[in-house]
């Protein structure tokens, strides 16, 4: 009997141990992969001065891949670089007009017009997986009474560019991006809603860069307020996302982005200079945006009793 045990105990173990060890260290174990929700989601992409990026980058193949995008919407501001993106999911929107009118918040304008109840934004020179896109939208449809993005900011009354400060957030955030973040098609129109506290004297008058920049921390700013809270906006600053390739910028400079920013230190190059004065401009610029308006929507809503 003890010869018969040891036979079967032998085979037993020969049988399993082709079987891989499933331990913290297995490549396989660090998560069981959730499945996307089944909300369908349109996507928002501005087209200005960087084409090549939407026609030769992996983004739209990412994007017009995923299963729950069946729509992406480009708009076309600059009549220089407008192109048509053939695909059956594509819809290609002249906003020249749009942009010369409420610049970069034509985004929020456009995106009342779209399909889907939920929205994606972002940013023509980025790239990411399609594991990236997923864990984003499951994320949110934990609860979409906020905005959820890659790239979150707090506000910080010891930074010198009026509070702006260009630190990552982690999680619960007061501000995300437009660089990349999806929303409630609803809250779209609400922009507008509440647009006229800031429009004249801090964007139109002391704005730096294109028109409406710093939409995108209106935008969350007004999403704490519907939503009653100061960050209730959540920043995955653990996604996989990067740079598209250099390359496919169309500047006559194309080391300088629409921050100003000049790559690498280079304090002999007085190029370099302007582009460091041009991203100060604009961080302080952004500062002083952030404060205005959420005082003044502190205002807005404590008068209307809201």
């Amino acid at each position: 009997q003890n010869i018969l045990k040891k036979a079967v105990a032998e085979t037993v173990t020969d049988k399993f141990s082709s079987i891989p060890i499933i331990s913290s260290s297995n490549q396989y174990s660090s998560h069981i992969p959730i499945p996307p929700p089944k909300e369908k989601v349109s996507v928002v992409l501005i087209n200005y001065s960087r084409p090549r990026m939407i026609q030769e980058s992996s983004l739209m193949r990412t994007l017009l891949s995923h299963p729950n995008v069946d729509e992406v919407v480009v708009l076309h501001s600059n009549p220089q670089t407008a192109f048509k993106f053939v695909h059956p999911k594509v819809v290609n929107i002249d906003a020249t007009k749009e942009n010369d009118e409420i610049g970069l918040s034509l985004r929020f304008y456009f995106c009342q017009l779209v399909k889907n109840n939920w929205v994606l934004f972002l940013d023509d020179d980025i790239e990411f997986p399609h594991q990236t896109l997923s864990e984003l939208l499951i994320e949110f449809s934990k609860n979409t009474h906020r905005i959820v993005g890659r790239f979150g900011r707090n506000f910080n009354p010891n930074s010198s560019f009026n509070g702006y400060s260009s630190t990552p957030t982690h999680k619960e955030s007061e501000v995300i991006l437009a660089k990349l973040m999806v929303m409630e098609r609803n809250m779209c129109g609400e922009f507008f809603n509440h647009a006229h506290l800031v429009w004249e004297d801090q964007v139109l008058n002391l704005g730096e860069g294109p028109l409406w920049y710093g939409d995108d921390i209106v935008m969350s700013l007004i999403i704490n307020q519907i939503y009653g809270g100061s960050q209730i906006n959540y920043a995955m600053d653990w996604l996989d996302v990067w740079s598209a390739p250099d390359e496919l910028r169309d500047y006559t400079n194309l080391k300088v982005d629409v921050m100003g920013k000049r790559k690498g230190f280079r304090p002999w190059d007085w190029i370099w200079w302007q582009s460091i004065f041009r991203r100060n401009r604009k961080y302080s610029y952004m500062g002083r945006l952030w404060k205005v308006a959420k005082e003044r929507l502190n205002d807005f809503y404590a008068s209307h009793d809201v």
